[in-house]
């Protein structure tokens, strides 16, 4: 069984591939410009940002994990939470020229994948919805679409020709 599955996962990976794509991995984020497309897999509680620039056909995508750095260590990886991903891409996407009035952001992810585990607090899908809502308000960029929450995977493909993100659920 578990054979079938990871055939299917590669399969899956190669019907959608396209000769532009750029994978970003989990606590990751890439920046691209059109014709490039950026895509990821998996997505269950982890949230992903993307942040188009239509004037430039500059985009780029993050895949986080937690809503906030706990202060627990060094952050050396800023895109590992929201709060530190928000602000390194709005960052990186100003210092190659885009203006921050121009910016549209989306959301993908956030689903609370295993409900009947947990601790009786808020599941971290739903607290990295809110993060990224909250830091993206702070950093003046709209947020312009979102496909968050319920309890089922997703994969996500954002052309950046077009600022389209596509968002396949794992049902």
């Amino acid at each position: 069984m578990q054979a079938h599955n990871q055939a299917t996962f590669v399969s899956e990976r190669s019907r959608y591939a396209h000769p532009q794509d750029i994978v970003v991995e989990m606590a990751q984020m890439k920046m691209t410009r059109s014709p490039n497309r950026l895509v990821t897999y998996g997505i269950g509680s982890c949230i992903i940002i993307t942040l188009y620039d239509p004037t430039k056909k500059m985009g780029m995508l993050s895949h986080t994990m937690f809503p906030n750095h706990t202060g627990k260590g060094p952050n050396t990886n800023p895109f590992r939470s929201v709060d530190s991903a928000v602000v390194e891409m709005i960052k990186r996407i100003k210092a190659s020229g885009s203006r921050i009035e121009n910016l549209e952001a989306k959301i993908v992810g956030g689903a609370d994948m295993f409900p009947n585990i947990g601790n009786g607090g808020m599941p971290v899908g739903e607290e990295n919805v809110l993060a990224s809502k909250e830091a993206l308000l702070e950093g003046g960029v709209g947020l312009i679409g979102e496909v968050v929450g319920g309890n089922v995977g997703r994969s996500v493909v954002f052309d950046t020709a077009s600022g389209i993100v596509t968002v396949m659920v794992k049902i």
